[in-house]
């Protein structure tokens, strides 16, 4: 039987598919992968560090969003400067994946149906491995502790219709048990238990739960009690992600972490100017203006959530035009000079739980008929328990089509939940004699992979 490459979201019975786009895929190649790679290892030590200062057990499995970005020249807003790949969402708010690197093998496998060839790079980790390597973060995890043989393992979930649940999960528990693993499935249905300091589920203990869902649904889908006992009185049961690192899930957390990383190290976490606290004042978001504009995100901004871009129109139009075409996402304030001063006389007296960052302009590479695509990298990486390393696991790109034609335009926001689709991601160095007839680069990667910083539009 044929296999089904679709990506759903929701629940058996309820489910959706998932809009991908395979015309242009994401390549991140050569040295440009390198650097994304040390942008991520740079933002996962700080991780680190920040779990051990403050004594929280660090995840096994996170995920980062890492741009291609720049920004303009406030002496030449034609000129965009400080090109390189940007921290952009990381480790500290991303304790809880999302779910579609898990689809990195089904776009893999679409690209090969439509001719594309993805092999013509050197995987750090090929896409029909994922699912190997996530199942050996388990085993690896279990008999670091001492453990023989293999862990039991709980795939902690609620399948339900708004989420990207259902097929995800499957997968997953469908390897493991190939892999000679008893795997349980913990949703309200199976009736959990907690006993002994572990969670319970078919009348069994769990030694390896791999949560699925944010802490804040867990009393909501098991009920109050149920909830609090899974969260507080589970020690017993290795959970890859732990419950704890839920609690500062925050974007002005991350930029703690990042200082604090920073004066320890000194060296940088490179990531767009942020603004905290005492921080925030008139004269400094105005500064940011004069590059471009602006980014409020609020301390829980995750997946696209409380996150509003300001763009300054009389210095970032020009370029933004040439880039995208289009750009009135959601979430997007498009502000004139009367509009921009009233918005930042606001921050005289700003006292939010919430960072100011510089709005960075992300690529967009060139499609036939005069359009254009936006796109993010979003990579996910596991914690080797013996090597003590972080690694790469998988990776999906975000695209959004963009252009004078598209009847909505959300370049600057690339979230699946603001309307983007999910396309392949390429990572790594080319093999010998590859010719790049089908490889589209972007303008700022362009550059960036012809070793410059810099690129006038």
């Amino acid at each position: 039987m044929q296999e089904d490459l679709r990506l759903l979201y929701g629940s058996a019975g309820h489910d959706s598919e998932v809009p991908s786009y395979l015309e242009s895929p994401t390549w991140i190649l050569d040295a440009a992968w390198d650097r994304h790679w040390e942008v991520a290892r740079r933002a996962l030590d700080a991780y680190m560090n920040f779990c051990e200062v403050n004594g929280y057990p660090n995840s096994y499995l996170l995920g980062l969003d890492i741009l291609i970005m720049g920004e303009l020249d406030p002496q030449d807003p034609s000129h965009i400067i400080d090109l390189r790949p940007t921290m952009v969402e990381g480790p500290c708010c991303n304790s809880f994946p999302a779910d579609p690197t898990l689809w990195a093998s089904r776009l893999y496998k679409q690209m090969q149906h439509i001719g594309l060839n993805p092999d013509s790079v050197e995987y750090p980790t090929n896409p029909t491995a994922v699912c190997d390597r996530l199942g050996s973060v388990f085993v690896n995890l279990w008999k670091s502790k001492g453990h023989a043989g293999m862990p039991r393992l709980g795939v902690f979930t609620r399948a339900y219709a708004e989420s990207e649940e259902e097929g995800a999960h499957l997968l997953v528990i469908d390897h493991c048990r190939q892999m000679g693993m008893e795997v349980h499935r913990i949703t309200p249905e199976e009736r959990p238990e907690v006993k002994g300091g572990r969670i319970w589920v078919h009348g069994v203990p769990i030694d390896i739960g791999y949560r699925r869902i944010e802490r804040i649904h867990v009393p909501v889908f098991y009920g109050m009690e149920l909830g609090r006992k899974i969260i507080n009185e589970t020690p017993d049961t290795l959970w890859i992600n732990p419950w704890q690192v839920d609690d500062w899930r925050s974007k002005t957390i991350e930029e703690k972490a990042f200082r604090m990383w920073e004066q320890k190290t000194g060296s940088e976490v490179p990531r767009p100017r942020t603004l905290l606290g005492s921080e925030i004042t008139p004269d400094a978001v105005r500064d940011m203006a004069l590059r471009g504009g602006y980014v409020m995100k609020r301390w829980n901004s995750t997946g696209g959530k409380g996150v509003f871009l300001h763009m300054n129109l009389d210095r970032a139009k020009p370029v933004a035009d040439k880039l995208y075409g289009r750009y009135d996402g959601r979430n997007m304030l498009l502000l004139d000079s009367a509009a921009l001063e009233k918005d930042i006389k606001s921050f005289a007296s700003f006292s939010e739980d919430a960072s100011i960052q510089q709005l960075r302009l992300i690529d967009a590479r060139p499609l036939p008929g005069n359009r254009r695509l936006c796109y993010d990298t979003r990579i996910n990486v596991v914690y080797n328990a013996f090597t003590k390393e972080w690694e790469f696991l998988s990776g999906i790109s975000r695209s959004v089509p963009c252009g004078l034609d598209v009847s909505h335009g959300n370049s600057l926001l690339t979230n699946i939940t603001s309307g983007a689709e999910v396309a392949p991601l390429i990572t790594g160095a080319r093999k010998p004699g590859v010719v790049n007839e089908k490889i589209m680069f972007g303008p700022l990667l362009e550059a960036i992979m012809n070793g410059k910083n810099d690129v006038v539009l």
